[in-house]
């Protein structure tokens, strides 16, 4: 009996992948390869290094609507830029669709300003270098399944 709201699964963490990214590799398309490579369904991923540019988005409202990404802000940053710190997690389309990806960076450019959000897919290619770890996830997935009250697909953890 669950006494919060939220969706939960247990599982265990298994292989943990080590890797680092060469200058123009894309960070988000780099952790979907690697985890193809390594035949990783779902788990989390850790980055951290120096980016030739980024866009983070995140919300501008407290309403998706029918398209989430209407009320989005894109802030694109011009290189050089840190990523200080990535963080994601990944897993499979529920309907059959390709691995989806959640991954937030923090992002700093040559002024010292940050942002941080959800990093765009190809919109950060490796500077000079990015260190990143993916850890399997065991006996359970994420997989995106839509959310009817926010009319977007989301990741769910599952028992598998």
């Amino acid at each position: 009996m669950s006494k919060g709201k939220w969706i939960s699964a247990q599982g265990r963490t298994g292989r943990v992948v080590a890797a680092r990214l060469l200058p123009g590799q894309d960070v988000i398309e780099a952790v979907l390869g690697l985890a193809e490579e390594h035949r990783i369904v779902s788990g989390r991923v850790w980055a951290m290094g120096s980016l030739a540019r980024a866009t983070v988005v995140y919300p501008n409202s407290m309403e998706f609507g029918e398209d989430p990404m209407s009320v989005a802000v894109f802030h694109k940053m011009e290189g050089p830029v840190e990523l200080g710190f990535g963080y994601g997690v990944f897993g499979p389309d529920s309907d059959g669709g390709p691995v989806s990806i959640h991954f937030h960076g923090l992002i700093m450019d040559k002024d010292g300003a940050m942002r941080t959000g959800n990093l765009a897919p190809g919109s950060a290619p490796v500077l000079a270098t990015v260190e990143m770890t993916i850890e399997e996830y065991q006996g359970l997935e994420l997989r995106t399944v839509f959310d009817q009250e926010w009319k977007h697909k989301f990741l769910h953890p599952t028992v598998v």
